[in-house]
């Protein structure tokens, strides 16, 4: 479980108002090492007074905070997942999504995007507002 301390520090860094529904969802997601789907969260705060409807609405709160993000599975399902978090306490938005080929679990690993694919020219009329890298292969649990 993750501290108590650092999800308020984080709710509270987002202004976000530090709610007990809040802490809840935040503990699923910093307690995972993979994106997890609705359902998935819902089993593990299951015997918690909290419903689907305050599910949906807390998550879609921390995607639109910029805590959290939906990467959508191989079966076009949304899962969700923290932002990588450095060893500075600060969120990583620029990182890559593993999907391994065997049991389809989806990781964030930070990378270095200045050092990946490049992007297109501003001047060219592009306008990036967000990216993402998928990559494929076999996960530590299934090699």
């Amino acid at each position: 479980m993750f501290e108590k301390n650092k999800s308020e520090q984080l709710l509270r860094q987002y202004g976000l108002k530090v709610t007990s529904n809040r802490l809840l969802v935040l503990d699923v997601l910093m307690s995972s090492r993979t994106a997890l789907s609705h359902g998935e969260i819902q089993k593990k705060i299951q015997g918690s007074r909290l419903d689907k409807v305050t599910l949906y609405r807390t998550l879609d709160t921390f995607v639109k905070h910029d805590i959290a993000h939906k990467v959508a599975s191989e079966d076009r399902n949304w899962l969700y997942a923290l932002h990588p978090i450095d060893e500075n306490d600060s969120v990583r938005n620029d990182h890559a999504h593993f999907i391994c080929d065997y049991c389809e679990r989806i990781y964030c690993l930070p990378v270095e995007t200045r050092n990946t694919v490049p992007l297109p020219e501003s001047e060219e009329g592009f306008v990036i507002r967000t990216h993402e890298y998928r990559l494929h292969g076999v996960c530590p649990q299934c090699h």
